[in-house]
């Protein structure tokens, strides 16, 4: 074969090799190494503290790149979306920790596992859902819960859709409304229906009491880091840029790219030694450190306008009452007998009664000459035991009262003397 040929079939090779790769891969774009070094000669030049790497994202199209973000730009802030007529009073902290990660608190984590919203423009439920995870992981020492995101994503005034959607408008479905267990309608990535989940969801939910945003002007870095001391984790916004899908690890900090869209977060920690917040995300744990991200504390006010929004959960509702047990069912009593005779020299006896389990009785008599010996009372089946006292009289009778039934003693009279003429 001659030199020329080769090549074209090494050529051709290539092709069809890459042809087959985006037929199974369509969104991924293969290896644009020049974006990654162009990325982290930016952190170089610019004295950045992450590392850049290709990664799960990184590789994928502009197109796929914004299915992951999924905040909608105009987010309100108006003051309407409040629990209250006015932002909740945050406790400014003056002895706070230097770092504070509610991930570890004393060996204990109150944040839920990282999850991935995939190709749907659902970062505000994620955020959210994890925010009230942790509010009752807080509220039950750790204990840990998993609720379902596509509530919020197929049903009425949940926040929105895969097209994007509210952290404002799913936090006021949490407070009013609230989630049901993952098991209930799990994750999906599309838009699905509500009327997927399972029946009677609303019954059983979990709730945040309400929420309140960390500032009612410009949040600053002490606004996150009281809400998080005061409060726990909070969701909070920020503004993506196309060099944020390739972070790796370190304290993010913008240093190029284009604006790729508005991103919903859980804020879990802060570092001061760092100056970082430390983020939860929504794009799996192969994504940046396990699914984490650091970011400066200039962020705040700087390109990302990390927190220009932060959403603090005052606490978690607790599930609605359970309905009140059923009343039990009326209780019945039946005595083995109805009653038993005794010679004149007396003797013991004994009767049984049946009634339901959870059914109680008291078997008493007025009789001074019946003692009842044992079992005076009792719940269920049981069985009385009594004596009856020599008779040396004329003939008797006396009643068992047991349940409410009647039992009836009689005795023999004492056998007349003869006298002898």
């Amino acid at each position: 074969m001659s030199r020329e040929r080769s090549s074209r079939v090494r050529g051709l090779t290539l092709v069809v090799a890459f042809c087959f790769q985006w037929l199974l891969f369509p969104g991924f774009v293969f290896s644009d190494s020049d974006e990654l070094e162009e990325i982290r000669n930016a952190i170089k030049a610019k004295g950045a503290r992450w590392h850049a790497d290709e990664t799960s994202l990184s590789k994928l199209s502009e197109k796929e790149k914004k299915m992951r973000l999924g905040l909608r730009d105009s987010e309100d802030l108006s003051m309407e979306y409040l629990s209250g007529e006015e932002t909740a009073p945050i406790p400014l902290v003056t002895l706070a920790p230097p770092t504070l990660d509610w991930r570890n608190v004393n060996g204990i984590s109150y944040v839920s596992p990282v999850k991935n919203q995939g190709s749907c423009g659902s970062c505000w439920a994620f955020a959210t859902t994890a925010g009230l995870e942790s509010q009752y992981m807080i509220a039950m020492s750790g204990m840990p819960v998993d609720l379902s995101e596509q509530i919020l994503v197929s049903c009425p005034n949940g926040g929105g859709t895969c097209s994007g959607g509210s952290s404002a408008t799913a936090s006021n479905f949490l407070r009013d409304v609230g989630l049901p267990l993952e098991s209930c309608f799990r994750y999906t990535a599309t838009n699905n229906d509500c009327s997927n989940a399972c029946a009677n969801w609303q019954e059983n939910t979990y709730k945040i009491s309400g929420w309140h945003r960390a500032s009612s002007t410009t949040v600053t870095v002490d606004d996150i880091k009281n809400a998080l001391y005061a409060y726990g984790p909070v969701v909070t916004t920020m503004y993506v840029y196309n060099d944020f899908f390739s972070y790796r690890s370190g304290v993010y900090s913008y240093v190029t790219g284009s604006y790729a869209g508005a991103h919903a977060v859980l804020t879990v920690g802060y570092d001061d030694e760092k100056q970082a917040f430390i983020v939860k995300n929504s794009w799996g744990a192969g994504w940046g450190e396990a699914g984490y991200f650091m970011i400066a504390y200039s962020e705040v006010g700087g390109t990302s306008w990390f927190g220009y929004s932060v959403l603090v959960y005052d606490g978690y509702g607790a599930n609605p009452d359970p309905p009140p047990p059923p009343p039990p069912p009326a209780c019945s009593y039946t005595l083995s007998s109805a009653g038993k005779n005794f010679k004149a020299s007396g003797g013991s006896g004994s009767v049984s009664i049946y009634t339901q389990s959870e059914c109680s009785w008291t078997a008493s008599t007025d009789s001074s000459w019946i003692l009842i010996t044992s079992n005076g009372s009792g719940t269920g089946n049981g069985t009385v035991s009594y004596n009856v006292e020599p008779n040396t009289g004329a003939a008797r009778s006396a009643v068992l009262t047991i349940g409410g039934q009647t039992y009836t003693v009689t005795q023999n009279g004492a056998p007349r003397s003869i006298k002898k003429k």
